[in-house]
């Protein structure tokens, strides 16, 4: 058998060999879908076998509990101990003074048993000391680590003396990180550390900034079991008493969450990208078996059995196959290699440079898989092709047959199985079976969608008077006089073009969750508790153009929340860090009448400007599940000793990078009458931050202006990296499906070709021919276009929903153009296919066909 197969297998790739250019296209999308499954596959499961084999050392522990109202009572901390070894840390925000400076550090204070796991790192803290022992107290002074920029602000140096809050500590040394640091999520100021027992003499508790807080948390180191099963039970044990507890991967924080979303945007264009180039092979290899009609038809007539012809094509098939998928892989497995130390930097997470082989071999199987997938029905159509073929002009059609033929024989088998085999790699990529369940129905579900919508268009040409116009007649004819191939245009475009619609969604929500959380025009400098004197001295300072671009002043007041809706709130089940700030006393509010720009309704709607009704207040949408309240809901307020009542009329999603929005926005009319101070923030021109910050030392010495600029930066540098990445893989995904635009005309382009001679000879000038190619185009790009924007809207909103879970926009500008050219191009396209025959002379072109 050997034998006879090699000599097959031979021919097949001598056969193709003079023809390869026309299967760069092909190549190009199924490249283009293994890269982006490749490399998405790979950095993923190198990220997630980090944080496996780390997350305790992440963590500082297998679990964290935390809240901001409250230690652990006795109880609590029996319960935990049952589990395995605790300790407690309190994270909050002080001011440190020496002398006439001051800073504003972000204060870590810990537990005898600090650290569980891994090493707090400073030079001056010999390996294995414990860090207890190493800030005991010496005389009157308890011993601190701190940044070594709070050195240079407060103008001291190590063993010197600084005040915290009321009480002395002494710079044992420096501190350069934290082993927990990755799981303390987006933290203000300058790090410094001090045992639980000085934090014992620290008098003055309260945040230089409103609206931080005090953070109580307590690492569990466990004694045996599982994370998962040790959170379940104590989730059980712990319900409605207000903690929040985490594992590590749920403590790496909002960053993770962004890279979170940036795989499964990546997974879906992976995935996406891989049907695309599936219909570029199916269109591809449809048009070529179809111009190979005469090469089937000789090796029939010398005696070649069915099978020894379809092994003749699918060595085509499978050498292309095997190039595309190849150079995809190798791509794919590059850009891994690049992406991860990037992508370590930017969640936290020490990444080498790490290649994942069975993710790599998954995606080149799942590559392989839709290729022979979608070859297999144009290399079932050369079964069908007899020698009387040889007598019959050759390429203007497809072969007879179809689906309905090979569903009704047991040559469907191996599609099943293609489609089986896909179905468990997709899975193993995406550890989600309905997810790809549901991208095969919706793939399977498009196809037919486009098919009817050529017939129902068909039906409706047929149905209409011819038009007056030639050259509109003759494009009409050209559409309802071919269906299988006016049939294979159509699924092809439609499904590229509502590929495109969904990644350009997708793409578009992505960016709009990016650049709001970045918040690139982020306030510098804030303070808190200001007058409007000082307002106003900031005004005039920044009229002298030193280097103020902006500056914002919001009214503040703290309130109390003291009732839902005539329920007292201390019974309340909190979930979330911002549910428990908002019940652990006085929490900053303010009041406004026009919804801040960083800002964005969810859920219900922001009064009018002018509003004068009754008292309305908007929340941030977390305290919606974390306090348990709806729209409509009456919550009450102790504010200077008064009740005050508002209904909730809106939930919220802003930025909390911006430093200017509050968790509780009251309307006009209900606070105005209460004193209130400011809250302040001043943005500095580019490079021009130290300039700005001394100058607002000179112009209010007694107001301390903390510096957020830096922190922000980086928050926003590293969400800009994610976000260029969006558009990059979206501009790949769009350029893929031009792609399959332009191989998808190959389906019946030598049918078009002899239209196009015969026209000539007839006395159609070229420009009728070109004018007629263009017009049928452009009405199958529109017949496809119009199903292809409702389905891909459709499949967009259901996967924004789903997979990404973030504010569903749509950029209607950039559809309309993307739709708009992609119809424009098809067009063109349309016209260029038959460039050739009408450039040469009709007798030696008739000859060929």
């Amino acid at each position: 058998m050997s034998n006879r197969l090699w000599p097959a297998l031979r021919l097949g790739l001598l056969d193709m060999r003079g023809d390869l250019r026309r299967f760069v296209l092909l190549v190009v999308s199924l490249a283009m879908g293994t890269a982006l499954i490749a490399g998405v596959s790979s950095v993923g499961a190198v990220i997630d076998r980090a944080i496996q084999l780390e997350s305790a050392t992440l963590m500082g522990g297998d679990l964290e509990l935390s809240r901001a109202d409250r230690p652990a009572t006795a109880e609590e901390l029996a319960l935990l101990a049952g589990y395995g070894t605790v300790v407690d840390v309190v994270d909050t925000n002080l001011r440190a003074r020496a002398g006439e400076r001051e800073a504003f550090v972000d204060l870590s204070v810990v537990g005898a048993r600090y650290p569980l796991l891994g090493a707090v790192r400073s030079p001056e803290l010999p390996p294995g000391t414990p860090v207890a022992g190493f800030l005991a107290p010496a005389g009157d002074a308890h011993g601190a680590l701190v940044d070594p920029l709070m050195l240079d602000q407060l103008g001291i140096a190590i063993g010197d003396r600084f005040d915290l809050g009321g009480a002395l500590f002494e710079v044992r040394g420096t501190l350069a990180g934290l082993p927990d640091a990755q799981v303390r999520g987006f933290r203000l100021g300058l790090p410094a550390l001090i045992t639980a027992t000085g934090f014992t003499e620290v008098s003055d508790r309260t945040s230089p900034l409103p609206g931080l807080g005090t953070w109580f948390r307590y690492k569990l180191l466990l004694a045996s079991g599982t994370a998962e099963e040790a959170k379940a039970a104590l989730e059980a044990a712990l319900a409605g008493s207000g903690w929040t507890l985490r594992t590590a991967r749920d403590g790496l924080g909002d960053m993770v969450h962004y890279y979170d979303l940036f795989m499964r945007f990546l997974l879906v264009v992976g995935l996406g990208s891989l049907l695309v180039g599936g219909v570029s092979v199916w269109s591809g290899m449809r048009a070529y078996v179809a111009e190979r009609a005469g090469v089937v038809a000789v090796l029939r007539s010398l005696g070649a059995t069915a099978g020894r012809v379809f092994a003749h094509f699918f060595t085509q098939v499978a050498a292309l196959a095997a190039v595309g998928v190849g150079a995809g892989v190798l791509i794919g497995g590059t850009i891994a290699l690049l992406a991860l130390p990037a992508i370590g930097r930017a969640v936290g997470i020490a990444l080498a440079p790490a290649i994942d082989w069975p993710s790599i071999l998954v995606a080149a199987g799942a590559g392989l898989v839709t290729a022979f997938a979608f070859a297999y029905l144009p290399l079932q159509r050369t079964q069908s092709i007899r020698p009387v073929y040889l007598f019959r002009a050759q390429g203007l059609a497809p072969p007879a047959g179809g689906w309905r033929g090979l569903l009704g024989s047991w040559a469907v088998l191996p599609v099943l199985l293609a489609a089986l085999a896909f179905f468990v790699l997709a899975w193993l990529m995406t550890g989600d079976a309905l997810l790809v369940a549901a991208f095969g129905a919706a793939a399977a579900l498009s196809a037919v969608l486009f098919q009817l919508c050529i017939a129902g268009i068909r039906r409706l040409l047929h149905a209409l008077p011819e038009p007056r116009f030639a050259v509109l007649r003759h494009a009409v004819r050209a559409i309802t006089g071919a269906p299988a191939s006016t049939s294979a245009v159509v699924v092809s475009i439609g499904l590229a073009l509502a590929m495109l619609v969904v990644v350009l969604v997708l793409q578009n929500n992505l960016r709009q969750e990016y650049l709001g959380a970045s918040v690139f025009d982020a306030p510098g400098f804030v303070a808190s508790d200001l007058f409007d004197d000082e307002i106003a001295a900031l005004e005039e300072l920044a009229a002298t153009g030193i280097g103020i671009t902006r500056l914002v002043a919001t009214p503040m007041l703290r309130a109390t929340l003291v009732a839902v809706n005539g329920e007292p709130a201390a019974g309340l089940r909190t979930r979330g860090p911002e549910a428990s700030f908002f019940l652990s006393g006085e929490v900053p509010t303010t009041f406004r009448g026009q919804q801040p720009a960083a800002s964005r309704v969810v859920e219900g709607e922001w009064w009018p400007e002018d509003h004068a009704g009754p008292g309305l207040v908007s929340l941030h949408q977390s305290l919606r599940a974390g306090l348990g309240v709806d729209i409509g809901d009456r919550l009450t307020f102790s504010l200077f000793g008064d009740r005050i009542e508002a209904t909730v009329a809106s939930f919220r999603d802003y930025s909390w990078q911006g430093g200017t929005d509050f968790l509780a926005t009251f309307s006009p009319g209900v606070l105005e009458d209460y004193p209130s101070t400011l809250f302040a923030a001043v943005t500095a021109a580019p490079g021009r931050d130290a300039e700005v910050e001394r100058a607002l030392a000179r112009t209010l010495p007694d107001i301390h202006f903390i510096a957020i600029g830096d922190t922000l930066e980086q928050v926003a540098n590293a969400l800009g990296q994610l976000n260029l990445a969006v558009l990059v893989v979206g501009g790949l995904a769009v350029g893929n499906g031009l792609i399959v635009l332009v191989g998808s005309l190959a389906t019946g382009r030598r049918q078009r070709e002899a239209d196009a001679v015969i026209a000539k000879v007839l006395g159609a000038t070229r420009l009728q021919v070109l004018a007629t190619a263009f017009v049928q185009f452009f009405i199958l790009a529109i017949a496809a276009a119009v199903p292809a924007l409702a389905l891909g809207l459709g499949l967009g909103w259901l996967a924004n929903m789903i997979m990404l879970d973030v504010f569903f926009t749509v950029n209607a500008d950039a559809l309309a153009v993307v739709l708009g050219a992609a119809i424009l191009i098809t067009g063109l396209l349309g016209c260029i296919t038959i460039l050739r025959a009408i450039s040469r002379r009709p007798a030696r072109l008739l000859r060929e066909l």
